[in-house]
């Protein structure tokens, strides 16, 4: 489902409308819609996430491995959208296939409520237009101008995705909220440490905070933590699913396939902030 009045044109910034199977701007450059109902805004188009590594996300992502942090983003976002009681629109800035802000759009399905999810890989957003078809999904690239129109978004997602802090505060209402997912420095650790991958960035929630300071307001932080073991085909799914998948060494790929198992830490933090 498209939400047309919310998206402008990656060219010229204009808003854009549809008509049948395209959306136009008052330029005339135009955009067709997708069988599956999305849209591909991307000037450039560039690499994203593959379909092997998209495959592994859905199916660790299914075991249900990450719902505390899904359900840890829904009762912060329901909490925190709570006073509101005109339409919510939230953007998932880097949704992936659309896990998280499918099970957002359910949580928050007794009040008003449009979902736009942006992300670079076309297959990503494909996987999720085909599942998740009450949201808005486009392909775009967030480290650009972001193809949304001034104030029109009550909140935003970032999980585990690239920022673009002077665009999030363009797009977002003031007092608007958003709420970034990022792992924790042990996030993992048992797992990583084994088969030698690469560290989680030390300082991480110092740098957003900073990254964030000009036109937001920190709220709050709320940390999670558990532990999960992972069979043989789950370790293959988590290493996959991340850009470890890139950087696997010949002998990284044989200890991960020796692997009948491990326990290891989950750890990530949420943090909220509000547009000044």
């Amino acid at each position: 489902m498209l939400h047309s009045y919310l998206l402008t044109c990656p060219i010229c910034t204009t808003q854009l409308a549809q008509s049948n199977n395209t959306l136009v701007c008052a330029n005339a450059h135009t955009f067709d819609i997708a069988r599956e109902g999305y849209v591909n805004l991307l000037r450039k188009q560039l690499p994203g996430d593959t379909k092997e590594m998209l495959a592994a996300r859905r199916s660790f992502l299914e075991r249900g491995s990450y719902q505390p942090l899904s359900n840890m983003l829904n009762q912060i976002s329901v909490t925190y959208l709570a006073a509101s009681t005109s339409p919510v629109t939230i953007l998932d800035a880097g949704c992936g296939e659309g896990y998280y802000l499918g099970r957002l759009q359910q949580s928050l399905a007794d009040r008003p409520l449009q979902c736009v999810g942006l992300d670079i890989s076309k297959e990503a957003i494909r996987l999720a237009a085909r599942r998740y078809k009450q949201a808005c999904f486009v392909v775009a690239n967030l480290k650009e101008r972001l193809v949304l129109a001034d104030g029109v978004l009550h909140m935003i997602l970032n999980i585990f995705a690239p920022r673009n802090a002077a665009e999030f505060a363009r797009v977002l209402v003031p007092g608007g909220l958003l709420l970034v997912a990022i792992p924790a420095p042990e996030h993992l650790l048992q797992l990583r440490s084994a088969l030698h991958l690469l560290n989680i960035e030390e300082h991480k929630q110092e740098k957003i905070s900073e990254q964030f300071a000009a036109d937001f307001d920190f709220v709050t932080a709320s940390d999670l933590r558990y532990t999960l073991y992972l069979k043989h085909d789950e370790i293959v799914q988590a290493v996959m699913m991340t850009p470890n998948y890139w950087h696997l060494s010949a002998e990284q790929r044989v200890t991960m396939e020796d692997m009948e198992g491990v326990e290891t830490t989950v750890a990530f933090t949420c943090l909220l902030f509000r547009r000044r």
